[in-house]
């Protein structure tokens, strides 16, 4: 009897492992479906309208692989309401992993191909915040989660 429990708890372990295992592996990040996410008082949705009325400027280019973790920042020095956050590497066979921090280091989430709801090889995103987005250099973290070989990117 006792073997039987013992095996019992083994087979429950292994499920549950591997039922984790296969969530982490197709980790889909924040999902919207249709709803804004709020994170210190931003409200973080898929792009409605690029190069509408955002401050974005120029994209940097830049190249990654499996593991790697590559840092950008861009500056916001006007008063915008709106900041668009697009990184584009294009190939839907990789995944790239993308975390945004505030000029004050907060991290307002991290987001994966599917964060704006479309599987393409671009995560692309509004910050909003009514009373202005804060001014400073904001910085975006990018990971190489699942990269074959080194993967080009644009944010």
């Amino acid at each position: 009897m006792l073997k039987n429990i013992a095996l019992l708890a083994v087979i429950l372990l292994f499920c549950v492992s591997f039922v984790s295992g296969a969530a982490n592996e197709d980790k889909a990040g924040i999902n919207f479906a249709s709803s804004a996410l709020n994170y210190e008082n931003y409200s973080i949705t898929p792009a409605e309208n690029p190069g509408n009325n955002y401050y974005n400027p120029k994209y940097v280019s830049d190249t990654i692989s499996q593991g790697e973790t590559n840092w950008h920042t861009k500056n916001v020095n006007s008063h915008t309401t709106v900041l668009n956050v697009d990184l584009n590497w294009g190939d839907k066979s990789d995944s790239l992993r993308l975390k945004i921090y505030t000029p004050d280091w907060q991290c307002l989430g991290e987001y994966y191909d599917n964060a704006d709801e479309k599987t393409d090889g671009r995560i692309n995103i509004d910050i909003k915040r009514s009373t202005g987005i804060e001014t400073g250099t904001w910085h975006y973290e990018v990971y190489g989660y699942r990269v074959d070989g080194a993967e080009d990117y644009t944010i």
